[in-house]
């Protein structure tokens, strides 16, 4: 009878650490969820470390009242390239980064602007190796595919959810 129940204890204490490890989808390495303000010729930048290596995914959703580019820079390259265009240089070439996970905000129904993930703010696989920079875009950067009109606000505010995460494998 003891013998019984110690194992179905073990099998519900096995089943449900199994349960834990594979739901719990990764470890967290950033994440950011507030306004942010972006001046003009500018863009907000965050750098994101390398998830490459077991695999990660990025997920966010970004709003705001007036047009935004979002770009996911995926080498210091292509980074340094986007600072020297924002900081007054003409460099060479002008990287858009990864287009499937960066995008220019569309409006809405609602008369605001919106840029996400596929699935609108699903997780997708970043599929580079890093180190990555994750861009909330307010100048005249041409790689999105135009440039915003020259009566750009002072400012503008953007609310960003986003999320990165790294894969943890075992337990």
């Amino acid at each position: 009878m003891e013998r019984r129940r110690f194992l179905q204890r073990g099998a519900v204490g096995v089943a449900l650490g199994t349960v834990g490890c594979l739901g719990s989808g990764g470890e967290v390495v950033v994440t950011v969820s507030r306004e942010v303000t972006v001046q003009p010729g500018t863009g907000w930048i965050r750098e994101i470390p390398d998830v490459s290596d077991p695999g990660g995914s990025i997920s966010y959703i970004s709003r705001s009242q007036v047009p935004f580019d979002v770009y996911f820079f995926t080498s210091e390259k292509q980074m340094h390239r986007y600072d020297a265009y924002t900081s007054g240089e003409d460099p060479e070439k002008h990287p858009t980064g990864d287009r499937d996970i960066g995008r220019t905000a569309t409006e809405t129904a609602g008369g605001d602007y919106k840029a996400s993930t596929k699935n609108d703010g699903g997780r997708q696989a970043i599929d580079e190796t890093g180190p990555y920079y994750f861009v909330l875009d307010h100048s005249d950067y041409p790689a999105a595919g135009g440039a915003w009109p020259s009566d750009m606000p002072k400012r503008r505010t953007i609310y960003l959810d986003l999320t990165v995460t790294r894969q943890r494998f075992g337990f």
